[in-house]
Protein backbone atom coordinates (compact mmCIF):
# COMPACT_ATOMS: atom_id res chain seq x y z
CA UNK A 1 0.00 0.00 0.00
CA UNK A 2 1.33 3.13 -0.61
CA UNK A 3 2.05 5.62 1.99
CA UNK A 4 -0.56 7.88 3.46
CA UNK A 5 -0.71 11.11 2.77
CA UNK A 6 -0.79 13.19 5.84
CA UNK A 7 -3.43 15.83 6.78
CA UNK A 8 -1.30 18.20 8.56
CA UNK A 9 -3.45 18.59 12.02
CA UNK A 10 -6.16 15.79 11.03
CA UNK A 11 -8.09 15.54 14.82
CA UNK A 12 -5.38 16.74 16.85
CA UNK A 13 -5.70 20.48 17.92
CA UNK A 14 -3.46 23.15 18.51
CA UNK A 15 -1.42 22.78 21.63
CA UNK A 16 -3.21 26.50 22.35
CA UNK A 17 -6.45 24.64 22.10
CA UNK A 18 -5.63 21.69 24.32
CA UNK A 19 -4.47 23.79 27.07
CA UNK A 20 -7.26 25.84 26.80
CA UNK A 21 -9.52 22.67 26.74
CA UNK A 22 -7.55 21.88 30.13
CA UNK A 23 -8.12 24.88 31.74
CA UNK A 24 -11.81 24.89 31.09
CA UNK A 25 -12.23 21.28 32.48
CA UNK A 26 -10.08 22.53 35.94
CA UNK A 27 -12.62 25.02 36.33
CA UNK A 28 -15.11 22.63 36.05
CA UNK A 29 -14.08 21.33 39.15
CA UNK A 30 -14.20 24.12 41.54
CA UNK A 31 -16.57 25.33 43.99
CA UNK A 32 -18.07 28.32 42.20
CA UNK A 33 -18.85 25.71 39.64
CA UNK A 34 -20.98 24.18 41.90
CA UNK A 35 -22.33 27.20 43.29
CA UNK A 36 -23.09 28.45 40.29
CA UNK A 37 -25.13 24.75 39.49
CA UNK A 38 -26.84 25.19 42.87
CA UNK A 39 -28.02 28.43 41.39
CA UNK A 40 -28.97 26.99 38.23
CA UNK A 41 -31.02 24.16 39.36
CA UNK A 42 -33.69 26.44 42.38
CA UNK A 43 -34.03 28.76 39.19
CA UNK A 44 -35.18 26.25 37.05
CA UNK A 45 -37.53 25.69 39.63
CA UNK A 46 -36.82 21.85 40.10
CA UNK A 47 -36.01 20.21 43.79
CA UNK A 48 -32.27 20.11 44.07
CA UNK A 49 -30.38 17.18 44.49
CA UNK A 50 -27.29 16.90 45.54
CA UNK A 51 -24.88 14.27 44.81
CA UNK A 52 -21.66 13.61 46.33
CA UNK A 53 -18.79 11.40 44.30
CA UNK A 54 -15.96 9.68 45.59
CA UNK A 55 -13.11 8.51 43.81
CA UNK A 56 -9.35 7.05 44.17
CA UNK A 57 -8.52 8.92 41.52
CA UNK A 58 -6.23 6.48 39.75
CA UNK A 59 -7.25 5.02 36.52
CA UNK A 60 -7.65 7.96 34.07
CA UNK A 61 -9.82 5.52 31.53
CA UNK A 62 -11.76 4.94 34.74
CA UNK A 63 -12.20 8.48 36.15
CA UNK A 64 -13.82 9.43 32.35
CA UNK A 65 -16.78 8.04 33.41
CA UNK A 66 -17.41 11.05 35.54
CA UNK A 67 -16.20 13.55 31.97
CA UNK A 68 -19.72 14.06 31.14
CA UNK A 69 -20.81 15.23 34.53
CA UNK A 70 -18.22 17.72 34.42
CA UNK A 71 -18.89 18.78 31.13
CA UNK A 72 -22.72 18.98 31.14
CA UNK A 73 -22.77 19.94 34.55
CA UNK A 74 -24.73 23.13 34.40
CA UNK A 75 -27.30 21.51 31.99
CA UNK A 76 -27.60 18.91 34.44
CA UNK A 77 -28.55 21.25 37.17
CA UNK A 78 -31.27 23.06 35.21
CA UNK A 79 -33.07 20.04 33.75
CA UNK A 80 -32.73 17.47 36.66
CA UNK A 81 -32.02 19.69 39.41
CA UNK A 82 -28.74 17.38 40.21
CA UNK A 83 -25.57 19.29 41.44
CA UNK A 84 -22.94 16.53 41.42
CA UNK A 85 -19.77 17.69 43.89
CA UNK A 86 -16.41 15.58 43.37
CA UNK A 87 -14.21 14.50 46.41
CA UNK A 88 -11.41 12.13 47.41
CA UNK A 89 -11.64 8.74 48.76
CA UNK A 90 -9.33 9.95 50.77
CA UNK A 91 -11.56 11.59 53.37
CA UNK A 92 -14.06 8.27 53.50
CA UNK A 93 -11.61 7.39 57.03
CA UNK A 94 -13.24 10.37 58.62
CA UNK A 95 -16.57 10.71 57.31
CA UNK A 96 -19.98 11.15 59.59
CA UNK A 97 -23.09 11.47 59.01
CA UNK A 98 -23.05 14.93 59.24
CA UNK A 99 -20.58 15.43 56.59
CA UNK A 100 -23.47 13.42 54.54
CA UNK A 101 -26.60 15.67 55.35
CA UNK A 102 -28.34 17.19 53.02
CA UNK A 103 -26.86 15.08 50.15
CA UNK A 104 -29.88 12.79 47.77
CA UNK A 105 -26.80 10.77 47.15
CA UNK A 106 -23.16 9.54 48.00
CA UNK A 107 -21.03 7.34 44.79
CA UNK A 108 -17.67 5.22 45.33
CA UNK A 109 -15.58 4.68 42.64
CA UNK A 110 -12.63 2.52 42.70
CA UNK A 111 -9.89 1.10 40.23
CA UNK A 112 -10.35 -2.54 39.44
CA UNK A 113 -7.01 -3.41 41.15
CA UNK A 114 -8.33 -2.47 44.60
CA UNK A 115 -7.53 -5.53 47.14
CA UNK A 116 -11.54 -6.98 47.46
CA UNK A 117 -10.92 -6.60 51.36
CA UNK A 118 -10.11 -2.92 51.20
CA UNK A 119 -12.95 -2.13 48.53
CA UNK A 120 -15.66 -3.88 50.86
CA UNK A 121 -14.15 -1.56 53.96
CA UNK A 122 -14.50 1.38 51.62
CA UNK A 123 -17.63 0.80 50.71
CA UNK A 124 -19.30 -0.36 53.83
CA UNK A 125 -17.54 2.45 56.11
CA UNK A 126 -18.50 5.06 53.24
CA UNK A 127 -22.55 3.76 53.10
CA UNK A 128 -23.30 2.81 56.17
CA UNK A 129 -22.57 6.72 57.19
CA UNK A 130 -25.09 8.03 53.94
CA UNK A 131 -28.08 5.75 54.93
CA UNK A 132 -27.48 7.36 58.41
CA UNK A 133 -27.70 10.57 56.54
CA UNK A 134 -30.65 9.14 53.94
CA UNK A 135 -28.65 9.51 51.05
CA UNK A 136 -28.84 6.87 48.54
CA UNK A 137 -25.84 4.69 47.95
CA UNK A 138 -24.47 4.37 44.18
CA UNK A 139 -21.18 3.11 42.86
CA UNK A 140 -19.70 3.93 39.18
CA UNK A 141 -18.17 1.12 38.38
CA UNK A 142 -15.06 2.14 35.54
CA UNK A 143 -13.75 -1.11 34.13
CA UNK A 144 -14.05 -2.06 30.63
CA UNK A 145 -16.42 -5.22 30.95
CA UNK A 146 -19.81 -6.05 31.85
CA UNK A 147 -18.66 -8.08 35.22
CA UNK A 148 -18.96 -6.91 38.77
CA UNK A 149 -15.56 -7.75 40.78
CA UNK A 150 -16.53 -7.03 43.95
CA UNK A 151 -19.54 -9.25 45.92
CA UNK A 152 -19.30 -7.90 48.60
CA UNK A 153 -19.05 -4.12 47.60
CA UNK A 154 -22.32 -4.60 45.26
CA UNK A 155 -23.79 -6.17 48.47
CA UNK A 156 -23.10 -2.55 50.33
CA UNK A 157 -24.94 -0.30 48.11
CA UNK A 158 -28.13 0.70 46.47
CA UNK A 159 -27.50 0.70 42.72
CA UNK A 160 -24.22 -0.33 40.89
CA UNK A 161 -23.78 1.58 37.31
CA UNK A 162 -22.01 0.06 34.40
CA UNK A 163 -20.83 1.38 31.27
CA UNK A 164 -22.04 -1.67 29.84
CA UNK A 165 -23.15 -4.67 30.99
CA UNK A 166 -24.73 -8.19 29.64
CA UNK A 167 -27.72 -7.83 27.53
CA UNK A 168 -28.97 -11.18 29.27
CA UNK A 169 -28.73 -10.99 33.04
CA UNK A 170 -28.47 -14.31 33.10
CA UNK A 171 -24.93 -14.35 32.60
CA UNK A 172 -23.88 -12.86 36.11
CA UNK A 173 -25.04 -16.43 37.49
CA UNK A 174 -22.15 -17.85 36.26
CA UNK A 175 -18.70 -17.34 37.15
CA UNK A 176 -15.82 -16.97 35.03
CA UNK A 177 -12.07 -17.63 34.65
CA UNK A 178 -9.98 -14.40 35.42
CA UNK A 179 -11.77 -10.91 35.39
CA UNK A 180 -14.26 -11.23 32.33
CA UNK A 181 -15.90 -12.98 29.99
CA UNK A 182 -13.39 -12.16 28.06
CA UNK A 183 -11.06 -13.27 30.15
CA UNK A 184 -12.84 -16.58 30.52
CA UNK A 185 -13.12 -16.85 26.74
CA UNK A 186 -9.10 -16.89 25.79
CA UNK A 187 -8.82 -19.55 29.19
CA UNK A 188 -11.26 -21.81 27.20
CA UNK A 189 -10.35 -20.98 23.71
CA UNK A 190 -6.47 -20.48 23.91
CA UNK A 191 -5.63 -21.87 26.81
CA UNK A 192 -4.13 -18.78 28.52
CA UNK A 193 -4.14 -19.48 32.81
CA UNK A 194 -5.37 -16.42 35.18
CA UNK A 195 -4.86 -18.75 38.08
CA UNK A 196 -1.90 -16.34 39.27
CA UNK A 197 -4.01 -13.12 38.37
CA UNK A 198 -4.67 -10.25 40.54
CA UNK A 199 -8.75 -11.34 40.38
CA UNK A 200 -7.84 -15.06 39.08
CA UNK A 201 -11.61 -15.41 39.22
CA UNK A 202 -15.23 -13.66 39.20
CA UNK A 203 -17.99 -15.16 41.06
CA UNK A 204 -21.36 -15.91 39.83
CA UNK A 205 -23.86 -13.20 40.98
CA UNK A 206 -27.10 -14.23 43.29
CA UNK A 207 -30.47 -12.03 41.88
CA UNK A 208 -30.41 -9.59 44.87
CA UNK A 209 -27.30 -8.66 43.40
CA UNK A 210 -28.03 -8.48 39.55
CA UNK A 211 -31.16 -6.51 40.87
CA UNK A 212 -29.07 -3.65 41.48
CA UNK A 213 -26.78 -3.20 38.40
CA UNK A 214 -28.06 -0.10 36.22
CA UNK A 215 -27.11 0.81 32.81
CA UNK A 216 -24.76 3.80 32.38
CA UNK A 217 -22.69 5.37 30.00
CA UNK A 218 -19.73 4.03 27.91
CA UNK A 219 -16.25 5.58 26.98
CA UNK A 220 -18.08 7.14 23.63
CA UNK A 221 -18.62 9.89 26.46
CA UNK A 222 -14.85 10.42 27.21
CA UNK A 223 -12.89 13.73 27.05
CA UNK A 224 -11.09 12.16 23.90
CA UNK A 225 -13.62 11.31 21.77
CA UNK A 226 -15.88 14.28 22.78
CA UNK A 227 -13.00 16.39 21.38
CA UNK A 228 -12.42 14.44 18.06
CA UNK A 229 -15.90 15.08 17.31
CA UNK A 230 -15.23 18.81 17.12
CA UNK A 231 -11.65 18.78 15.88
CA UNK A 232 -12.66 16.56 12.61
CA UNK A 233 -12.58 19.23 9.44
CA UNK A 234 -15.13 18.87 6.88
CA UNK A 235 -12.02 18.38 4.43
CA UNK A 236 -10.67 15.69 6.95
CA UNK A 237 -13.83 13.93 6.25
CA UNK A 238 -13.74 14.28 2.76
CA UNK A 239 -9.82 12.21 2.42
CA UNK A 240 -10.32 10.34 -0.46
CA UNK A 241 -10.12 6.13 0.59
CA UNK A 242 -7.08 4.18 -0.41
CA UNK A 243 -7.40 1.78 2.22
CA UNK A 244 -10.33 -1.22 1.87
CA UNK A 245 -9.75 -2.36 5.58
CA UNK A 246 -7.68 -1.52 8.56
CA UNK A 247 -6.60 -2.65 11.99
CA UNK A 248 -3.56 -1.40 13.71
CA UNK A 249 -4.32 -3.84 17.29
CA UNK A 250 -1.27 -5.88 17.75
CA UNK A 251 0.03 -6.95 20.90
CA UNK A 252 2.94 -8.34 22.41
CA UNK A 253 2.54 -12.64 22.33
CA UNK A 254 2.94 -12.62 26.01
CA UNK A 255 -0.10 -10.60 26.63
CA UNK A 256 -3.81 -12.33 27.30
CA UNK A 257 -5.67 -10.63 24.60
CA UNK A 258 -2.90 -12.01 21.81
CA UNK A 259 -5.03 -14.35 20.78
CA UNK A 260 -8.30 -12.49 19.79
CA UNK A 261 -6.08 -9.20 18.81
CA UNK A 262 -3.59 -12.04 16.24
CA UNK A 263 -7.02 -13.68 15.18
CA UNK A 264 -7.98 -10.18 13.64
CA UNK A 265 -4.81 -8.79 12.04
CA UNK A 266 -4.11 -12.81 10.76
CA UNK A 267 -7.66 -13.25 9.35
CA UNK A 268 -7.22 -9.67 7.53
CA UNK A 269 -3.92 -10.32 6.07
CA UNK A 270 -5.43 -13.46 4.58
CA UNK A 271 -6.95 -11.74 1.82
CA UNK A 272 -4.97 -9.16 1.31
CA UNK A 273 -4.19 -10.27 -1.88
CA UNK A 274 -8.18 -9.30 -2.79
CA UNK A 275 -8.26 -5.96 -1.32
CA UNK A 276 -6.14 -3.34 -0.21
CA UNK A 277 -5.80 -4.25 3.54
CA UNK A 278 -3.43 -2.66 6.00
CA UNK A 279 -2.37 -3.92 9.39
CA UNK A 280 1.13 -2.52 10.99
CA UNK A 281 2.24 -3.58 14.02
CA UNK A 282 3.66 -1.00 15.06
CA UNK A 283 2.52 2.51 16.71
CA UNK A 284 2.23 5.59 15.63
CA UNK A 285 1.74 9.34 16.19
CA UNK A 286 -2.34 9.82 16.91
CA UNK A 287 -2.30 12.03 13.63
CA UNK A 288 -0.81 9.25 11.84
CA UNK A 289 -3.52 6.87 13.58
CA UNK A 290 -6.25 9.17 12.31
CA UNK A 291 -5.22 9.58 8.89
CA UNK A 292 -5.51 5.56 8.56
CA UNK A 293 -9.62 5.70 9.49
CA UNK A 294 -10.09 8.59 7.49
CA UNK A 295 -8.66 6.48 4.65
CA UNK A 296 -10.24 3.26 5.30
CA UNK A 297 -13.65 2.63 4.16
CA UNK A 298 -13.60 0.07 7.21
CA UNK A 299 -12.06 -0.28 10.20
CA UNK A 300 -11.79 -3.58 12.67
CA UNK A 301 -11.44 -3.12 16.24
CA UNK A 302 -11.36 -6.61 18.18
CA UNK A 303 -11.68 -7.10 21.59
CA UNK A 304 -9.12 -5.77 24.03
CA UNK A 305 -8.96 -6.09 28.00
CA UNK A 306 -13.27 -5.45 27.64
CA UNK A 307 -15.28 -5.34 24.23
CA UNK A 308 -15.39 -1.41 23.95
CA UNK A 309 -12.58 1.00 23.30
CA UNK A 310 -11.55 4.03 21.83
CA UNK A 311 -10.79 2.88 18.23
CA UNK A 312 -14.90 2.03 17.80
CA UNK A 313 -16.10 5.48 18.33
CA UNK A 314 -12.98 7.29 16.45
CA UNK A 315 -13.26 5.17 13.64
CA UNK A 316 -16.79 5.86 13.41
CA UNK A 317 -16.38 9.84 13.94
CA UNK A 318 -13.63 9.46 11.04
CA UNK A 319 -16.18 8.36 8.57
CA UNK A 320 -14.98 4.49 8.61
CA UNK A 321 -17.23 1.79 8.95
CA UNK A 322 -16.40 -0.32 12.34
CA UNK A 323 -16.04 -3.99 12.18
CA UNK A 324 -16.21 -5.41 15.26
CA UNK A 325 -16.65 -9.46 17.04
CA UNK A 326 -20.40 -9.75 17.45
CA UNK A 327 -21.38 -7.48 20.23
CA UNK A 328 -25.19 -8.87 21.02
CA UNK A 329 -24.22 -10.21 24.44
CA UNK A 330 -23.80 -6.45 25.62
CA UNK A 331 -25.73 -3.71 26.82
CA UNK A 332 -24.63 0.21 26.49
CA UNK A 333 -25.02 3.52 25.46
CA UNK A 334 -24.11 5.20 23.29
CA UNK A 335 -25.16 1.94 21.71
CA UNK A 336 -23.32 1.94 17.85
CA UNK A 337 -23.71 -1.65 17.71
CA UNK A 338 -26.85 -2.19 15.89
CA UNK A 339 -25.92 -4.87 13.72
CA UNK A 340 -26.20 -3.42 9.48
CA UNK A 341 -26.98 0.03 10.64
CA UNK A 342 -23.82 1.63 12.78
CA UNK A 343 -21.61 -1.61 12.43
CA UNK A 344 -21.01 -4.89 10.89
CA UNK A 345 -20.46 -7.77 13.28
CA UNK A 346 -18.42 -10.51 12.46
CA UNK A 347 -17.68 -14.20 14.43
CA UNK A 348 -15.41 -13.63 17.14
CA UNK A 349 -12.69 -16.05 15.59
CA UNK A 350 -13.10 -14.01 12.12
CA UNK A 351 -14.61 -17.03 10.20
CA UNK A 352 -16.39 -14.80 8.07
CA UNK A 353 -14.59 -11.30 8.18
CA UNK A 354 -13.77 -11.82 4.18
CA UNK A 355 -17.21 -12.45 3.44
CA UNK A 356 -19.01 -9.11 5.22
CA UNK A 357 -16.32 -6.95 4.24
CA UNK A 358 -16.45 -8.09 0.50
CA UNK A 359 -20.49 -7.60 1.00
CA UNK A 360 -20.60 -4.11 2.00
CA UNK A 361 -17.60 -2.85 0.11
CA UNK A 362 -19.59 -4.23 -3.00
CA UNK A 363 -22.74 -2.18 -1.88
CA UNK A 364 -21.88 1.02 -2.18
CA UNK A 365 -25.28 2.34 -1.29
CA UNK A 366 -25.46 0.15 2.19
CA UNK A 367 -21.55 1.19 3.15
CA UNK A 368 -22.05 4.90 3.00
CA UNK A 369 -25.64 4.54 4.77
CA UNK A 370 -23.76 2.80 7.41
CA UNK A 371 -21.09 5.18 7.39
CA UNK A 372 -23.50 8.09 7.63
CA UNK A 373 -25.79 6.84 10.29
CA UNK A 374 -23.53 5.71 12.86
CA UNK A 375 -21.50 9.36 12.92
CA UNK A 376 -25.07 11.10 13.50
CA UNK A 377 -26.11 8.61 16.18
CA UNK A 378 -22.48 9.20 17.79
CA UNK A 379 -22.79 13.00 17.32
CA UNK A 380 -26.03 13.39 18.67
CA UNK A 381 -25.19 11.14 21.67
CA UNK A 382 -22.45 13.63 22.56
CA UNK A 383 -24.64 15.82 23.02
CA UNK A 384 -26.13 17.85 26.41
CA UNK A 385 -29.81 16.94 25.43
CA UNK A 386 -28.95 13.23 25.03
CA UNK A 387 -26.71 12.54 28.17
CA UNK A 388 -29.04 14.20 30.30
CA UNK A 389 -31.62 11.50 28.84
CA UNK A 390 -29.34 9.26 29.78
CA UNK A 391 -28.53 10.32 32.92
CA UNK A 392 -31.80 11.02 33.97
CA UNK A 393 -32.98 7.07 33.26
CA UNK A 394 -29.64 5.82 35.32
CA UNK A 395 -30.41 8.31 37.92
CA UNK A 396 -34.34 7.27 38.18
CA UNK A 397 -33.26 3.37 38.03
CA UNK A 398 -31.07 4.56 41.29
CA UNK A 399 -34.35 5.75 42.54
CA UNK A 400 -32.43 9.28 43.19
CA UNK A 401 -34.98 10.76 40.70
CA UNK A 402 -38.25 9.63 40.88
CA UNK A 403 -39.41 7.64 38.06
Amino acid sequence: MSKLTLSPSAGVPSLLVRKSRRVVRSLLDTGVATQIAAKRASVSGRKCCRVLLLSDGIKGTSEQQFAPLRRFRQTIASELGLVFEFDSTDSISTISKEHLSGYAAVGLKLAFDTPAERAAVLAQTLFDAAREAGAKCLVFDGDDDPCVIWPEVINACDTYIKKHQFSDLKAYKRGYHGKTNLTDYAHQTFAVDFSANIIPETLPLEEDQIAKIALGWNIGLDDKIYDLSRDLSAADLCKPKTIDISCRASVAPDTWTYGMRNGAVKAMRAFEDKMRVHAPDTRVPQQEYYNEMLSSWLTLSPFGYGELCWRDFEAILCGSILVKPDMSHVATYPDIFIPGETYLPVAWDYRNLEEVCVGVLQDTELRDQIRHTARQRLLEALTAQNFVARLESTMKAAAVLNA
